[in-house]
């Protein structure tokens, strides 16, 4: 029976779930709003399945093997503009997603439901897997999808999987053997926000509006792909529009101060990573696809296999891509091969955030620390010079 005494040991991808064959584990939420797997252990037969399935007690390089001759970087950009307008970097997703289907295939992606409602879906036409396009922000219930792959798989179905790493690894973990048919895609994440602290902070603000909030898009390109915004649309239909440096809840994000246990020591976040393929933003790309005046958006294409190498080759009817070096693709992307770094004020973040709510917590905990970083960064590059001029 598996156990998730410590959570640093739990990632919440669901493999136990879809392994367990009397479908008795279920998620539950724990008190800091990340969901853990809850056995019925009466009607546990101890199968073990749960735990051969859990890819967090497997040798990491079981499940990453480095391939002679990978990892490969490239940058990639659709060549269609208004699907690009669509998508929340290059859209190199999409081009793999339309290659698949265009040859009879099945697509697994997140799709948000609602405004936080996000889970797997098992797309199979070009109107679903739009379904699937931007970028969520919120950890996906990978529901029952991994069995659903395994039964596509042994129909001699072609699937593309896509999530994060520990979903990656858990999909793999599960099906316990290689398929021909099956090619894998993780996005680079950086860590799994709390669903506890992002209700609290949706309340807090519908409050302060006096609206309710209908939709949101996390990567709203509207004023530039490197200009991210938050947009939030109201019931009444009126739109609000943050940068998400700045955005009360993004912030919180970026600072790391509500991420899930295992995210601070992710095994998933390094090369070579788990997929056949990854995708994150290219920041650092100034190429081609990034002409003045057209800040659309460009993909950072890490192939890892010989398979993921196919799919990218197959995707050039509806992706532009050129290759880069490994030293600008990790300059560009932290978190290709490293782990999102803990805050060291998450356990007093979230003892705050329980007694006062969130925009008291982040007030104490995010802007004020973020004002005394300014301050630091300003006084350094005051102090620079005359550190130059007298060598101390």
């Amino acid at each position: 029976m598996i156990e998730t005494s410590d959570k640093r040991n739990c990632t919440g991808c669901g493999a136990c779930i879809n392994a367990c064959p009397k479908q008795i584990i279920t998620f539950l939420e724990d008190e800091e709003g990340f969901i853990y797997p809850h056995i019925e252990a009466d009607k546990c037969i101890n199968c073990h399945l749960c735990e051969k399935s859990c890819p967090m007690l497997l040798d990491r390089t079981a499940l990453c093997k480095k391939k002679e001759g990978f990892p490969l970087f490239y940058a990639g950009q659709l060549f269609n503009k208004e699907d690009l307008l669509q998508v929340s970097s290059g859209g190199a997703f999409w081009a793999f997603s339309q290659s698949v289907i265009d040859k009879g295939g099945i697509v697994y992606g997140a799709i948000q439901e609602s405004v936080d409602v996000i889970f797997h879906f098992r797309a199979d036409n070009t109107e679903n897997i739009k379904r699937i396009r931007r970028s969520k922000y919120f950890q996906s219930d990978t529901k029952f999808t991994m069995r659903e792959v395994r039964e596509d798989l042994r129909r001699g179905l072609f699937v593309l999987y896509s999530g994060t790493g520990c979903q990656i690894a858990g999909l793999k973990a599960f099906l316990a053997k290689e398929y021909d048919n099956l090619v894998t895609c993780d996005v680079v994440c950086h860590g799994v926000p709390s669903r506890k602290v992002w209700k609290k902070y949706r309340e807090e603000k519908e409050q302060h509006e006096g609206k309710k909030i209908q939709s949101l898009i996390f990567r709203d390109k509207s004023a530039g792909w490197s200009k991210n915004q938050y947009k939030i649309t109201y019931e009444d239909g009126s739109i609000e529009k943050e940068p998400s440096p700045i955005q009360m809840f993004h912030a919180g994000y970026l600072k790391g101060i509500f991420y899930r246990p295992s995210c601070g020591s992710c095994r998933w976040a390094s090369l070579p990573r788990v997929a056949d393929v990854t995708l994150a933003d290219f920041w650092k790309y100034q190429g081609e696809f990034r002409k003045p005046g057209a800040d659309l958006g460009v993909s950072l294409i890490t192939v890892n296999t010989v398979k993921g190498f196919e799919l990218l080759q197959e995707s050039s009817k509806y992706l532009k891509f050129e290759e880069t070096s490994r030293e600008l693709a990790l300059n560009s992307c932290r978190h290709l091969d490293n782990h999102p770094k803990e805050n060291p004020n998450r356990t007093a973040f979230f003892n705050f955030f329980f007694q006062e709510g969130y925009y008291a917590a982040a007030e104490k905990f995010i802007i004020e620390n973020r004002n005394k970083n300014l301050f630091v960064r300003v006084l350094k590059k005051i102090f620079r010079p005359l550190k130059i001029l007298f060598g101390k």
